[in-house]
């Protein structure tokens, strides 16, 4: 018990749920980042390049870049769909909640490299949509699993996540143009086509969750 919430009013799932949840997650967090990269390639003139190494270079760098975004993105999720979201929304509504949260979420990212008014609003997006997976089976190990599949899918296609560039062998990622659809050097959270992927996929959760207690 947290501030006199439960485990279940906090959406910590049993431990033997996690396993599913983070697989679900994955998908969530995976589907979106494919379909901001492959529409950036038709309408945004983006390529994948040839790069130097191979798969025995490929796949240790992109395991090690993985050890690096899970925990980071268990820690966001705590602060940003932990406990401050489940007591706000009881105290303010869902909506509240989630707009609230995902405005310090976008702010949390100011520093980062190349931020464009785009790119903050599309991380605003992000903190929107994963409060929405927050509410979906599996609560946080969903939420955590969807943050972790958008972000991992981004730095193992060589594109920057958050205006974080990631060096990749094997793969080379041309953003194309311009910025403002594809999201150039800050990555595909940088433009249109995120939005336009970010928006149908809250759309879907939120038509999924929509009766979940807050």
């Amino acid at each position: 018990v947290v501030l006199k919430f439960s485990a279940a009013d906090l959406r910590w799932a049993p431990l033997r749920q996690a396993p599913g949840g983070f697989a679900l997650g994955l998908v969530l967090g995976i589907v979106p980042a494919l379909v901001a990269l492959g529409l950036s390639v038709p309408l945004g003139g983006a390529r994948f390049l040839r790069d130097s190494g191979g798969a025995a270079e490929y796949f240790p760098v992109i395991s090690q870049t993985a050890l690096v975004l899970l925990p980071a993105a268990l820690v966001e999720e705590i602060i940003f769909r932990g406990v401050g979201q489940v007591a706000l929304a009881r105290a303010f509504g869902r909506i509240p909640a989630l707009v609230a949260l995902s405005l310090l979420f976008s702010l949390a990212h100011i520093l980062n490299p190349n931020p464009t008014p785009l790119g903050l609003i599309n991380i605003a997006a992000a903190g929107i949509y994963l409060g929405m997976v927050f509410y979906a089976p599996g609560g946080i190990w969903t939420a955590w699993g969807a943050h972790f599949g958008w972000n991992a899918t981004l730095a193992a296609l060589d594109a920057p996540v958050s205006g974080l560039p990631f060096r990749i062998p094997l793969i080379d990622y041309a953003p194309g143009g311009p910025s403002w659809l594809t999201g150039g050097n800050f990555g595909p959270e940088g433009g249109l086509l995120a939005s336009v992927a970010l928006v149908i996929m809250t759309g879907a959760v939120w038509n999924w969750t929509r009766k979940e207690r807050a």
